[in-house]
């Protein structure tokens, strides 16, 4: 029996990774399709080519929306928007988190402030004041970017300013202290090295974040109107008295939904995949 569990962790293991390069081709199909989308669009997504809800033939592979736009290309753009969405936002709520868990950590006078400030980050009920600051500021890609930023970093600046500290109070780095290394250069030989798990485990789990939540808001119709996005498709969709009433549904949001779901499961194991390659003692105990 004995022999038998390290068999077990090489199969899950072998498992996990398997998923993780799964989820990174998908990924990568996602980018590609984002990136290329103009090349690999055959119509403008905002002008009506077609007749409405039209079903998918040889010259709309998707069919047409109750405007007569062209779904596929409906799809390829909000794909764009989708990452540019994950990717504007986990970057900038990473770096926040990075600076503020890193001045935290280092900062003897001011940590007590700053924890103070990333609590009371964390006490705001994240998506309803995103929700009320969209519709304040009105449907725009950049209102709901600014506003996922802001909800989004607190969370990861405890987890950095925590490894900060533990960082900082090394023999190692007292050492480099005593022998007159500047703040900057202990950053970059010592914190940075030690955070950059955290901050890339935290910028892959907002970009899934992010997605999601766009899709959602575009979905009540809060997203931006200029911008085609998965989440808009299915508000048009659903939208429409007869979508499920006739075989519409299938054509017209289901390709969305699975793009959303496909990006989001991509993404989960990825950084899982990522998680167990920076951490392989965890995942090993896993």
């Amino acid at each position: 029996m004995s022999g038998s569990r390290p068999d077990g962790r090489i199969r899950r293991s072998r498992r996990r990774f398997a998923a993780g390069e799964a989820g990174g081709a998908a990924l990568g199909l996602v980018l590609v399709l984002a990136i290329a989308a103009p090349v690999l669009a055959p119509y403008d997504p905002q002008q009506p080519v077609g007749g409405p809800v039209s079903p998918p033939d040889a010259r709309f592979r998707l069919g047409t929306n109750a405007l007569g736009q062209d779904l596929l290309s409906q799809v390829l753009y909000g794909a764009r928007t989708s990452v540019l969405v994950g990717v504007l936002v986990a970057g900038a709520s990473t770096i926040l988190s990075a600076a503020v868990g890193t001045a935290a950590g280092m900062w003897q006078q001011g940590r007590r402030l700053l924890l103070v400030l990333v609590d009371l980050f964390l006490a705001i009920p994240g998506i309803p004041v995103v929700v009320l600051l969209v519709v304040f500021a009105g449907p725009g890609f950049w209102p709901l970017v600014v506003a996922m930023v802001l909800i989004g970093w607190a969370g990861f600046a405890r987890i950095v300013a925590a490894q900060v500290r533990v960082t900082m109070a090394q023999a190692y780095v007292e050492a480099a202290r005593a022998a007159g290394a500047t703040a900057s250069c202990i950053v970059r030989s010592s914190v940075l090295p030690e955070i950059a798990p955290i901050l890339a485990t935290k910028f892959l789990l907002t970009v899934r974040w992010a997605i999601l939540l766009e899709a959602a808001l575009g979905l009540l119709g809060l997203g931006d109107p200029a911008r085609p996005s998965w989440g808009l498709i299915l508000h048009q969709a659903f939208a429409h008295p007869l979508l499920f009433v006739t075989d519409a549904w299938a054509w017209w949001a289901g390709p969305p939904a699975a793009a959303i779901v496909l990006t989001s499961l991509a993404l989960m194991a990825v950084g899982q995949d990522l998680d167990a390659w920076l951490n392989p003692q965890a995942a090993t105990v896993r």
